[in-house]
């Protein structure tokens, strides 16, 4: 009988479906500058100069709805996309790269010289605004921390990047690798709540 039951145990084992690897869900977010009327990607810690225009673009692996916040250096709290003028679709399909602002629009550099705190949410349900703004309320970053530039990275290209900007994590749950001009955020796993991460936009 012991040895029936060892063979009962070892079929029971058999049948039970095998655990697969969680696979990834990522996101892909580059940082684009205006510079003589044409859109170039730059380094995401680069310092941007006052009154210059920025937009992002970015892609993902799975399917969601999007939602920019920024805290700004003045102490402001706004949603960047979607809106009006950014445009309202943030709708999101699986390696499909997307523009914010979507629309002809771009985000002009204002406010004292600090950090923006750009917080990116793909979400797999839609929100409000009232809801993402309540997600990324985390005290506003403080105008007196000015952005330095890094002294090694000035001399190799020329362009004042602060090694403290870029992208941030939130969660321990995520993974950050920079691909060139491009920050790959992912997490493993199902998406059952946002995916939420932090890119310091660093300004004069």
């Amino acid at each position: 009988m012991r040895g029936v039951a060892i063979l009962l145990l070892a079929l029971n084992a058999a049948a039970q479906p095998s655990k697969r690897a969680q696979p990834a869900r990522w996101l892909d977010v580059t940082l684009d500058r205006m510079e003589d009327e044409k859109w170039w990607p730059v380094e995401p810690g680069t310092v941007m100069k006052h009154d210059e225009h920025v937009r992002f673009r970015f892609k993902a692996n799975f399917a969601g709805y999007v939602y920019v916040v920024n805290h700004g250096t003045s102490g402001v709290r706004t949603l960047l996309f979607p809106n009006a003028d950014a445009g309202m679709d943030n709708t999101v399909q699986p390696a499909k790269e997307y523009r914010v602002p979507s629309t002809q629009a771009s985000f002009r550099i204002d406010g004292p010289a600090g950090h923006d705190q750009v917080f990116w949410i793909v979400s797999p349900t839609p929100m409000s605004e009232s809801e993402a703004l309540t997600l990324t309320s985390s005290p506003p970053p403080e105008p007196q921390l000015l952005p330095r530039c890094d002294e090694t990275l000035m001399r190799a290209r020329g362009e004042c990047v602060d090694s403290k900007a870029g992208p941030r994590m939130i969660s321990r749950e995520l993974t950050i690798v920079q691909k060139n001009e491009t920050a790959h955020v992912s997490v493993v796993g199902k998406l059952s709540k946002p995916l939420m991460y932090q890119f310091k936009l660093a300004h004069e």
